[in-house]
């Protein structure tokens, strides 16, 4: 009998073991296909993609002038960029860029909310075509249509000015600017400059403010944080007493404080360290020639905190936080519009014919009104998947409560669709910075007159290819891949929907 039983496993545990074997032949046969289907293109971009990107890491540590130069000189040319004026001030229009460009994000956003409440399926699919046709026009001809626009006897914008009265608007604004400018030079220089040691002394103390009342929870950690803070901001303050014109050691073992200082933040605070190394390096650009101010703005600041939630909670203290915070940046950001843009007659309105990218002074508001009415056929169709994605059970429920048609965009719309926000950022922020064609065309080179239109991939491209210094382009390059890693990171923790 136990014979038998014997003889009847043996098949059984057979079969198990061809069946196991079967499964792990088509298992491994279909990783195999997938891994076969996969490896074409993960080969492609070894490549093509990441491959060019290395080169580009190692050859920032060299002098780098193909095809017969190429030397190794170490941290070189990442102590030249750090100390390059015209690399740093090219961050000047990239900064006004950015702060034009999320003005520019809510006509897609608008858009594309009102293609969503289109009733009519056939209506929607045309408008949507509408907004996808303009794609299939290559970007270089739109530039050129958009360069003709600008030209001072032809050119539309001009032609549209004269038409509509608008050149006579910006006449009489080439008087009345400059002398309300000279109205506002005594709260500057009397009352602005004095205390706040600059209008961005004045903007700054109010990021700071509303920075550090994001904190909820006054434990006593909040102590170590403020220490941590005090010694971000006194590193270069005390570095410039100790030794005023370093030289590239120094330098260097500044940056390595300052690299050392931003992980110890991020050990010791958490995720708040990820918004206050950005203030700080504000701050170092705004008081670059009075550094001592810097700690004291800061240490300001964290009493003002302190003093309001000692007296109030959380919830409390809130409104009190935002309307000094919104007040003092809303008072520098009035102060520079009326009184440090706009200070002398530009003298280029009278005869109807301006030159847009021929004067110092035009530059800027002509790139600004570039792409205008600013709705991006790619921006709009992301907006439109997030609005898609949205129940109508939440439209059902915020009309039961009375919420009007405008407060659907502000209560449900936007911030369901903060995530497809976080992606354009993400891509406006990497094109603002990293972008460089339009104004080689629109401008030249040295980024036309005055190089007021001298961004930081203009200014790299010009490094490499009109002055030969691609190891130095290489080193820019870098510090740029840095900080768009680092306002990445910012947008990843900030911009998201709240659950």
């Amino acid at each position: 009998m136990s014979q038998i039983n014997e003889n009847s496993s043996m098949p059984s545990s057979l079969d198990n073991r061809r069946r196991m074997r079967t499964k792990f032949i088509q298992k491994g046969k279909l990783l195999l296909a997938l891994y076969g289907l996969v490896l074409p293109t993960s080969i492609s971009l070894l490549i093509f993609s990441y491959y060019p990107k290395i080169d580009v890491f190692l050859m920032s540590f060299f002098r780098w002038q193909p095809p017969s130069v190429r030397e190794f000189i170490g941290l070189r040319n990442f102590v030249e960029a750090f100390s390059d004026p015209v690399f740093w001030q090219s961050f000047q229009l990239v900064g006004i860029l950015l702060v034009a460009n999320l003005i520019k994000l809510w006509p897609g956003i608008l858009a594309a909310i009102a293609l969503n409440r289109i009733k009519s399926d056939r209506l929607r699919y045309f408008t949507q075509v509408c907004f996808v046709v303009p794609m299939i026009i290559p970007s270089m001809i739109f530039l050129l249509i958009w360069k003709s626009f600008y030209d001072p006897d032809f050119g539309l914008v001009n032609r549209f000015l004269n038409a509509s009265g608008g050149m006579e608007f910006l006449n009489w604004m080439d008087t009345a600017m400059p002398a309300l400018s000279l109205k506002l030079a005594p709260l500057q220089t009397q009352f602005v400059d004095p205390v706040f040691g600059s209008v961005g002394g004045l903007i700054l103390l109010g990021a700071f403010i509303f920075a550090a009342s994001r904190r909820k929870e006054l434990d006593r950690n909040r102590w170590g944080d403020y220490a941590t803070l005090m010694a971000g901001a006194l590193i270069l303050p005390l570095a410039q007493l100790i030794n005023p014109s370093p030289n590239t050691l120094y330098v260097l073992s500044i940056i390595g404080l300052v690299v050392a200082w931003m992980l110890w933040c991020a050990k010791r605070m958490g995720s708040a360290w990820i918004a206050w190394p950005f203030l700080l390096l504000a701050g170092v650009a705004v008081f670059h020639a009075e550094l001592w101010r810097l700690p004291v703005c800061l240490l300001a600041t964290l009493v003002l905190v302190e003093v309001i939630r000692s007296r109030k909670d959380e919830y409390e203290a809130r409104p009190y936080f935002r309307i000094l915070s919104l007040f003092l940046i809303g008072t520098g950001i009035f102060i520079i519009f009326l009184g440090n843009i706009w200070t002398q007659p530009i003298e280029q309105f009278k005869e109807g014919t301006p030159a847009w990218l021929g004067n110092k002074d035009l530059v800027i508001p002509a790139i600004l009104f570039w792409g205008f009415p600013w709705v991006g056929t790619v921006g709009v169709l992301i907006y439109l998947s997030g609005l898609q994605n949205i129940s109508q059970d939440v439209y059902e429920a915020a009309r039961l409560d009375g919420v009007s048609p405008i407060g659907m965009i502000f209560k449900i719309e936007l911030p369901l669709i903060m995530t497809q926000v976080r992606i354009n950022l993400i891509f406006m922020t990497i094109g603002t910075l990293t972008m460089y064609e339009i104004f080689l065309i629109l401008l030249g080179p040295d980024g036309g007159p005055g190089g007021k239109g001298m961004v930081p991939g203009l200014y790299m491209f010009s490094s490499a290819f009109s002055e030969g210094r691609f190891g130095y382009a290489c080193a820019l390059g870098m510090v740029l891949f840095v900080i768009i890693l680092l306002l990445t990171i910012v947008y990843q923790k900030y911009v998201k929907v709240d659950k």
